[in-house]
């Protein structure tokens, strides 16, 4: 007999459910039990989470730390607080960091001068501030450009040429420069393909480089000589110069307000250049005048225009202190035949070199410490040849023909990307930009002719900015096949 309960269902449904029914529904229970049991599983912090949970901890040490200290002493606490911050802020801000970075670069022996190893420090920063990033940041690293398969292939052979031939503390000071800047250009590349425009960090490295230029130029009328701004070398400060003119070009030639501001960023890194005295920079400024108007960063009447007020501002200087003047000009030609002497026997010792030591060189800082066993007394002044005043000669003396290769294509690379960049359609293209950085390569390596400037930030700094004016992307694969 068959009950109902007062639901209306029949107990003997419950009582003869079929087997498989209760076989499911006993499996349904036991997995229940079982994710009741498991316990629950976090999941990974990324991104946002990960970055608060970073900002909470630093935040919570800091202050109990600083706490502490201020009681003891106040003043220093204070000071150090407000460096922290600082450091804090451009760890967590890595566009400002780079800005912070190229900015500092052109006063880099100034700031070495109050704080030993500044621009080292500043440079760790960046680094660090990078690492962040990739922790944090959930956008991939942008950095699939021929030009970094060639910053690899020059890093491969540094550690080569310097595990070959170590040369000491020289060889380590010079192999300690390549990958210091192979590592800036990682970065700069991939956050002005990611969250910085291009324009920014150009037009920070121009304002950066003329105020250095003002600077160079107060100094040249105090002391006379020759001027050198806020770093050692004369040569060196110019070629910062050199670079940023066409970023001051394209000021002037786009019109609007920045147009004044370009007119006289020019005359100032114009008069700049010449009170160094460096002829290799003047040649490079005449190279880079001339793909200017070939490229039509600037036009004739602009350049008339532009000798016109640098000619007035160069006789403003000769006028006010003509003695000054005369004495900077009689010194620079009692030593010109000198260097004419001394370059010709370095380009001659470093050519020397790179044929009895074809493929890896004699390592980083090879041609400073194997100066004297090529020399055999032909240099009457050696104390100024510790590098070879030419950058190609100096980069194959030391790194030999490969390291030469791999130098020679990341400045093509990146030319080409800017050259690219021209001609580029695409959302984000600057093609006005992409003008000025290649005319700013033409004007670099025609004065590198003659000075050693691949251990300083201006190449470096084109080539980062071409690529990143490059919508260059690579092949995909797809259904086995590269398209």
């Amino acid at each position: 007999m068959v009950t109902r309960d007062p639901s209306g269902t029949s107990s003997a449904d419950e009582r003869f459910e079929a087997p498989w029914l209760r076989e499911t529904t006993m499996l349904d229970r036991g997995a229940e039990s079982e994710a009741e049991l498991e316990p629950q599983r976090l999941e990974p912090l990324t991104g946002p989470r990960l970055h608060r949970r970073i900002s909470i901890t630093v935040i919570t040490v800091v202050t109990a730390v600083a706490s502490i200290a201020l009681v003891a002493a106040p003043t220093q606490t204070a000071a150090g607080i407000v460096g922290l911050l600082v450091v804090g802020v451009l760890m967590v801000r890595l566009p400002w960091t780079v800005l912070c970075y190229v900015a500092v670069e052109p006063f880099g022996d100034l700031l070495g001068a109050a704080v030993p190893g500044g621009v080292r420090l500043v440079g760790l920063l960046l680094f660090a501030a990078w690492l962040v990033r990739i922790l944090v940041d959930r956008r991939p690293v942008a950095l699939r450009h021929p030009a970094l398969v060639c910053a690899g292939l020059l890093a491969t052979v540094v550690l080569a040429s310097a595990t070959v031939n170590p040369n000491g503390a020289a060889g380590f000071e010079v192999a300690g420069r390549y990958a210091s800047y192979l590592a800036v250009l990682v970065v700069l590349v991939d956050t002005m393909r990611t969250s910085l425009p291009a324009r920014r960090v150009a037009m920070v490295f121009l304002a950066s480089s003329t105020a250095a230029a003002v600077v160079g130029l107060v100094i040249f009328l105090i002391d006379g000589g020759r001027a050198h701004g806020p770093m050692d070398d004369a040569n060196d400060f110019a070629f910062y110069l050199v670079c940023a003119l066409p970023f001051a070009l394209l000021l002037w030639r786009e019109g609007g307000r920045p147009r004044w501001l370009g007119a006289l960023a020019v005359v100032v890194l114009v008069v700049g250049i010449v009170a160094t005295f460096s002829r290799g920079a003047l040649l490079g400024v005449v190279a880079l005048l001339v793909v200017a108007l070939l490229l039509g960063l600037v036009r004739w009447r602009d350049v008339g225009i532009g000798v016109a007020a640098v000619a007035i501002a160069l006789g403003v200087v000769v006028v006010s202190a003509p003695d000054l003047v005369q004495r900077s000009v009689a010194e620079k030609e009692f030593v010109a035949d000198a260097n004419v002497e001394s370059r010709y026997t370095s380009w001659t010792l470093a050519a020397e070199m790179t044929v009895d030591h074809p493929f890896l060189g004699t390592g980083p800082g090879g041609f400073r410490t194997e100066f004297a066993s090529y020399d055999l007394g032909r240099s009457s002044n050696p104390v100024h040849l510790d590098v070879v005043h030419q950058m190609y000669l100096d980069v194959s003396s030391e790194l030999g023909l490969l390291g030469l290769a791999a130098f020679l294509g990341i400045i093509g690379t990146g030319a080409v990307a800017a050259w690219r960049g021209r001609t580029s359609t695409e959302r984000g293209a600057d093609p006005g930009l992409a003008t000025a950085v290649c005319v700013a390569l033409v004007g670099t390596l025609v004065a590198a002719t003659f000075l050693s400037e691949q251990y300083y930030l201006p190449i470096w700094l084109l080539i980062a900015l071409g690529v990143s004016l490059d919508r260059w992307q690579a092949p995909a694969r797809r259904s086995g096949q590269v398209v």
